[in-house]
């Protein structure tokens, strides 16, 4: 309809005036199958990456749904030189025959909660949510979190930094839950007395949810929300969005990502490193290695020049050899003089600038 028209419109605008991220594909760690849904495996080093891939290697058999391994979470960690090593997936209890996708850890890596699609015989096995914690080495058999129905679908766990509240995709539809339309968020909050997650998730409305698809939420250490959908304006496929927090467990505000993180494919999966604007997503567009693939970003700093000419205010003529000193708000300040043309420029310091 006009949305998709509208869209196409947009999506080459967008691509004709890209925004200031560089986006990169990770070709150390990804393959010709799927790569996706990065995740931290602790919040302060962010050296060590899991990620969803149905590699060589993944444990179990072919799914018949896709006609490749069941998908399993394969952790690398990058060296001093930037250098990934080759993933291996995570040991059992958390591998298994059937798939094991899209986690999330909490601060200290020491609980992880991640979504298991079982191997159900009928066409469309159910995912579901399950939390583990590590206790040295090895992660504890993982157990289901209350608010998982049988007959619907629960996937792709975030969680606040505060570790409060747990924002989650679901299909649940039922007398309590309407739903907007295909896969929305929903979210639960984190029972401190009961010591476990609520088992009434709450959906997240429709300052988020549409008759589309919402999907993969990401929560920003400043509160932000991240997530994919195919049901806001967007390039074509699920594209990612980010959504202000307004309030107590409400955001809204939903701003497209745009060109280069966003394109015509699939791109879901964000996630950022701390209060940085740099991190990792995903993304099916063309040139990656395979099907899906993971991609790094980063905001480049906003380089700053400050230039001028120093001129007699009656004759206009120059003031050649005059001293321009800059102070700054922090009380740093620097002097320079004007060239012949009384000319002057700020912009390299040595190795670092002046502004």
């Amino acid at each position: 309809g006009s949305n998709g028209a509208k869209g196409c419109e947009q999506a080459q605008k967008w691509k004709d005036n890209p925004t200031r991220y560089k986006v990169e594909n990770m070709v150390q760690i990804n393959t010709k199958d799927l790569d996706y849904c990065p995740m931290y495996a602790e919040r302060k080093k962010y050296t060590t990456l899991l990620f969803t891939s149905t590699r060589q290697g993944a444990t179990g058999d072919v799914d018949p749904n896709i006609g490749a391994l069941y998908a399993d979470i394969f952790m690398t960690k990058v060296d001093k030189n930037g250098k990934w090593s080759t993933p291996t997936p995570l040991p059992a209890p958390i591998s298994t025959k059937v798939n094991e996708a899209a986690c999330v850890l909490d601060q200290k890596g020491s609980t992880m909660y991640f979504t298991r699609c079982g191997v159900a015989k009928s066409k469309h096995p159910k995912c579901q949510i399950y939390g583990t914690t590590k206790r040295g080495q090895v992660w504890d058999e993982p157990v289901l979190l209350p608010f998982n129905v049988d007959s619907f679908d629960f996937a792709h766990p975030a969680l606040s930094k505060d570790e409060k509240v747990m924002i989650f995709t679901s299909n649940l539809k039922d007398s309590l839950h309407p739903g907007y339309g295909g896969t929305d968020l929903y979210y639960v909050t984190w029972d401190a007395k009961a010591k476990k997650w609520s088992d009434k998730p709450i959906n997240m409305g429709p300052d988020i949810n549409t008759e589309g698809n919402e999907s993969f939420p990401f929560l920003h250490d400043d509160g932000t929300l991240y997530f994919a959908s195919d049901g806001w304006p967007g390039m074509g496929g699920l594209d990612i969005f980010r959504a202000e927090k307004t309030g107590e467990n409400k955001w809204g505000k939903v701003e497209n990502m745009k060109y280069p993180i966003n394109s015509a494919a699939d791109d879901f999966a964000i996630i950022f490193e701390g209060e940085k604007e740099r991190g990792y997503f995903t993304s099916g567009r063309p040139g990656g290695k395979g099907l899906d693939d993971i991609y790094s970003f980063v905001l480049p700093p906003l380089l700053y020049m400050l230039e001028g000419y120093v001129t007699e205010e009656l004759t206009k003529l120059p003031v050649p050899n005059s001293t321009i000193k800059l102070v700054g708000s922090d009380n740093t300040s620097f002097e320079i003089k004007t060239d012949s043309k009384g000319y002057y420029k700020y912009e390299t310091n040595g190795q670092s600038r002046y502004i």
